[in-house]
């Protein structure tokens, strides 16, 4: 860059500065001065009277005629001499500052506080009442009605010094069937001092409790026996035709044998009944 270009860019300079600076000054003064305006509803652009960048233009322009003058022989440096050159006033409309505007943010409206739910008063217990318990009619023990107790076996007793000391079945040889074997043992005491006659001494069986004499088993009697003072022992065994319960037990007949076999003699009775069932 040559001298005198560099010094119009200098000069350039200087005026635009000069501008701004006068520019601030005018902003600077109706900030401070002028009454706040009302609220503006728009703001109005106000022509300049002179552009700045005409009036930079027409400076540059003034600032090349000077150039034009001969340069001063007596510069040493070379120079030309700058004319003075008037400074059009420029006229900038002062600028309304406008009033920044904040956007209110919008605050959320806090949210209500839920009210405390209502603690319902304590109802009081109401009176429960006492359950009347009405008696119930208790019937009256009606009695048994009057069942005949089965009969009785006939009791062992001591006829003519003669009593049964023992009397057992044999079990261990013993068949429980109809027909089948059954097997006894009986001890016969006197208790006489001398000897007793009899007709007849065997073992009868009942059923349903009824003698059953057509069953009967003679064990001893028929020949005009007598029982010794000693007393007798004797094992035996005896059956039946037909299934069911049944007791036995050992008696004794005095009204002579052939009678006591037809059943119309009397047995009496000298042990205690075995029960036995037959299949």
């Amino acid at each position: 860059m040559d001298k005198r270009t560099y010094r119009i860019v200098l000069i350039g300079i200087f005026v635009l500065a000069v501008v701004l600076f006068a520019a601030g000054g005018s902003l600077l003064y109706v900030g401070l001065f002028s009454e706040p305006a009302a609220e503006p509803t728009a703001v109005l652009a106000v022509e300049p009277t002179v552009n700045v960048e005409t009036a930079v233009a027409q400076t540059v322009t003034a600032m090349t005629q000077a150039s034009a003058v001969p340069t001063d022989t007596g510069n040493t440096q070379g120079l030309a001499a700058v004319p003075t050159v008037g400074v059009p006033t420029v006229g900038v409309p002062p600028t309304v500052t406008p009033v920044a505007t904040i956007p209110a943010t919008d605050t959320p409206i806090p949210s209500a506080t839920p009210l405390p739910t209502e603690t319902p008063t304590a109802v009081p217990p109401t009176h429960t009442p006492v359950p009347v318990i009405i008696p119930t009619h208790t019937p009256t023990a009606v009695p048994p009605t009057n069942t005949p107790a089965p009969p009785s076996g006939p009791q062992p007793g001591n006829h003519n010094g003669l009593t049964a000391t023992n009397f057992v079945l044999q079990d261990w040889r013993t068949n429980r069937v109809v027909n089948g074997e059954i097997w006894y043992e009986w001890t016969i005491a006197n208790t006489s001092g001398a000897g007793v006659p009899y007709s007849t001494i065997g073992i009868m069986p009942r059923k349903n409790g009824v003698d059953r004499v057509s069953w009967y088993q003679n064990n001893w009697g028929g020949n005009n026996d007598v029982m010794p003072t000693q007393g007798l022992t004797w094992p035996s065994w005896m059956s039946l035709p037909e299934a069911g319960d049944y007791t036995l037990r050992v008696v004794v007949c005095f009204d002579g044998f052939q009678t006591c076999l037809n059943g119309q003699g009397t047995f009496h009775t000298l042990s205690h009944e075995i029960p036995i069932t037959i299949r």
